[in-house]
């Protein structure tokens, strides 16, 4: 497993990935873009993006604000146990980072079996509950 930064050739496995309703409906940004809006995007980012690439096959990606970071992977290759390792492997250079995550993502025992701590703090996201968490090494 490697994460390798986005660059604009991964755009359209992003979008894919991105766009999928299963995907959308963990985000708190559940809009459907573009190939253009994407690059647009692209061309702005501050904060690195990896592309999550397994056998040489790009299979999701890790997405960072700043300090906060998230991690999606593709319908295809979910329930495999990239979504630890990649989150493993960001990790190891971290001494802090922060996520979001809705209370009803199955993902969020993952996160705190990686050491992420709910906070107090969350937000009503589409009638959901949108859960802050934090990670200190």
């Amino acid at each position: 497993m490697k994460l390798v930064p986005l660059s604009e050739e991964y755009l359209p496995f992003l979008l894919e990935v991105r766009n999928h309703d299963s995907t959308r409906k963990f985000l708190e940004n559940d809009s459907i873009f573009t190939i253009d809006e994407c690059k647009n995007w692209f061309l702005k980012l501050e904060s690195p993006w990896y592309v999550i690439i397994i056998d040489d096959i790009p299979v999701g990606y890790i997405r960072t604000n700043g300090d906060e970071v998230g991690c999606d992977i593709h319908p295809d290759y979910r329930r495999k146990g990239y979504a630890r390792l990649s989150y493993i492997e960001y990790l190891k250079e971290k001494d802090y980072a922060t996520l979001w995550v809705f209370e009803d993502n199955f993902a969020l025992k993952l996160y705190e079996s990686l050491g992420f701590k709910p906070q107090e703090e969350y937000k009503m996201v589409r009638g959901r509950k949108y859960v802050y968490m934090i990670y200190k090494k």
